[in-house]
């Protein structure tokens, strides 16, 4: 069985590693590019993977990981269905192997269940980070288009949730379906994030025909370095903006193209190093985690 692997293509620009869960997605996602090749979809069930953590362990017990692991791309790591606590052993393992970790998803709520295990990645010093993707900031909107995902309300209270609790998020704006609400959501997002990814619509010619990407992109840039944001543009929007004439005053650097600038290496810190004090996990992660369990890619 097939546990990590190294993503390709459009993939690779976020993680070098990835890991994927659950068999099927029961988000039902209409701009969805892998929605052809999952066996779930609003109709179908999410089956959790037969055997996953044995083989993960056995594979970790093989070999050290030392690059980051996303979780997931073909399935969110936390759907609808009760399976997901899958995603809980899934975590334990990555842990005790000391494997950076990075989590996107648009379950919101759902991850509550974990933020204990969150912050135990920081107390033991292993990078995490977890981040949501944001897609429409209009709940009819989300609602028709992605049936089975968490509110966009309830995905920015988790971020919000999350980064009071000391852990590393980010939010992948990919795909950009309305323009205007993407940078609504990159600004209303701004408390609670740490970075950003930045992408565009794929797969839908006619709707990406119909969407200024470089006036686009030259707003999202201007209003993440605004906003003070680590963050790195996708290939495909850096190709949209280029040549254009209204993003000629615009230059990216080379962090912001670097599409490994923003991934997490086994000498960072899980939770955010920067409030507490010093450049090591240590006080923060420990009091924290003295206080008990909290409340509670496809990319989601």
């Amino acid at each position: 069985m097939r546990t990590i692997y190294e993503p390709s293509g459009k993939a690779r620009e976020y993680s070098p590693l990835a890991l994927n869960i659950y068999l099927g997605c029961d988000h039902g996602c209409v701009y969805c590019y892998a929605r052809d090749n999952k066996r779930g979809g609003a109709e179908g069930p999410v089956k959790a993977r037969a055997g996953l953590v044995a083989a993960l362990e056995l594979e970790l017990q093989k070999r050290v990981v030392t690059q980051q692991v996303l979780l997931c791309f073909t399935c969110d790591p936390y759907p609808m269905a009760p399976e997901y606590h899958l995603t809980h052993d899934v975590l334990k393992v990555l842990l005790a192997h000391k494997v950076p970790t990075a989590i996107l998803t648009k379950g919101g709520a759902r991850c509550h269940a974990d933020l204990a295990l969150f912050k135990r990645y920081g107390v033991q010093g292993v990078p995490l980070k977890v981040g949501a993707s944001l897609t429409l900031f209009d709940a009819e909107a989300s609602a028709r288009l992605e049936p089975g995902a968490a509110l966009p309300d309830e995905r920015l209270a988790t971020l919000e949730m999350l980064h009071e609790a000391g852990v590393r998020t980010w939010v992948s704006f990919e795909p950009v379906v309305d323009p205007e609400q993407t940078l609504d959501l990159m600004a209303a997002a701004t408390p609670w994030v740490d970075e950003y990814k930045i992408g565009k619509l794929n797969h839908d010619p006619a709707a990406e025909a119909a969407i200024d990407w470089g006036a686009f992109g030259r707003r999202a840039v201007l209003l993440a370095r605004k906003l003070g944001k680590r963050f790195y543009v996708k290939e495909d929007l850096r190709k949209a903006m280029g040549g254009r004439k209204e993003v000629d005053d615009v230059e990216l650097t080379a962090a912001e193209t670097d599409q490994d600038a923003l991934t997490l290496r086994s000498a960072e810190c899980g939770v955010r190093s920067a409030e507490m004090g010093n450049a090591e996990c240590g006080v923060r992660n420990a009091e924290t985690e003295k206080e008990g369990p909290g409340g509670q890619l496809s990319l989601f």
